[in-house]
């Protein structure tokens, strides 16, 4: 855990840590462990490509996506799957100098945050691994009967909605040493909140606003 009295580092995972979004990789791997889930597969091609041509909304595919693949599934079974999804998917995706990054602020005594719009079941055990202090992801929500319900429990957590659970998990005001890790335009209110912000391997949209905003640049793959 990290010490009360060192910093905090907080991370985004996909295309931050990771070199690819996990979402659309999970709801596949649980679709090839359901065959008749599997059925859904050409509407999941359809959203995604809907989305890619900015023509739904990213919340609107995500839910979709949910409902259609893991809505109404076991907990037990589906936070296996999760689990086991994010073993695999880490060794595979994990950028080339992540690692590294966490070891150096575990070693400084900081606390390490994994905020992430990826869903607590693939984001838990994937921070779980790698010695994260706590998790903000996108909830999952379960009936009393222990299924999956078909809708996340609040918002998706990215964008101000990231910031906000961050606040509430730190407070309003970012502490003194804290640095702030993504790669994507969309956590531009948690980098620029966090003391230090760096736009890691920045997709074009953040890369053409770092100099703004004051926020290093990192390439976790050279």
């Amino acid at each position: 855990m990290g010490d009360s009295k060192g910093g905090v580092a907080i991370f985004d995972l996909d295309k931050t840590l990771t070199v690819r979004s996990s979402y659309t990789p999970f709801i596949l791997f649980v679709a090839r462990r359901r065959p008749l889930r599997f059925l859904h597969a050409p509407r999941l091609l359809f959203l995604g490509l809907m989305l890619l041509l900015g023509l739904r909304h990213r919340d609107d595919v995500k839910a979709e996506m949910w409902r259609a693949v893991l809505g109404g599934l076991d907990r037990t079974a589906t936070e296996a799957m999760g689990a086991d999804f994010a073993k695999h998917w880490a060794e595979a995706a994990l950028r080339q100098n992540a690692k590294t990054v966490i070891d150096r602020h575990k070693s400084a005594g900081d606390r390490l945050v994994l905020a992430t719009a990826a869903v607590d079941l693939v984001a838990a055990p994937f921070g779980k691994a790698l010695g994260f202090d706590d998790i903000v992801a996108t909830r999952s929500a379960w009936t009393r009967d222990g299924k999956l319900a078909a809708e996340f429990d609040g918002l998706n957590c990215y964008g101000d909605e990231k910031l906000r659970r961050v606040q509430m998990l730190l407070g309003d005001t970012a502490p003194e040493h804290s640095t702030a890790y993504s790669d994507h335009v969309t956590d531009l209110p948690l980098l620029t909140w966090a003391a230090h912000g760096v736009a890691v391997n920045p997709h074009a949209a953040l890369a053409e606003v770092v100099s703004d905003h004051g926020l290093q640049v990192e390439d976790w793959d050279a």
